[in-house]
């Protein structure tokens, strides 16, 4: 670490790591997937949980609402702290991974 940051970034199990940690986020039930992820599980967490971390090869973002347009592509609205923070509609499935971060 420097100053606080990590150099080279964080990767996803460090991540996870810290949102259970109790010296981190203290949230101890959440996990990490990198499996096919269904749409209906993706809804049912926005709507149950909040936003999950929806991460990409280079960096992490937060996924923190969907559109289903009822034809063949569903959107997930996404955070997204590169560059200087915007947020927008990205195709589901784009993403590599998401943590789930639970209390």
């Amino acid at each position: 670490m420097m100053n606080g940051v990590a150099p080279h970034g964080v990767n996803n199990p460090n991540a996870l790591l810290y949102y259970q940690s109790s010296s981190g986020m203290n949230k101890p039930n959440s996990f990490s997937t990198s499996t096919v992820i269904y749409w209906g599980t993706v809804v049912n967490e926005i709507d149950d949980h909040g936003p999950f971390k929806s991460g990409t090869p280079t960096h992490a973002r937060v996924c923190r609402g969907y559109q289903d347009n009822g034809f063949l592509t569903s959107y997930l609205r996404i955070n997204d702290p590169w560059p200087i923070g915007h947020a927008y509609w990205e195709a589901f499935g784009e993403e590599d991974d998401r943590i789930y971060v639970r209390s």
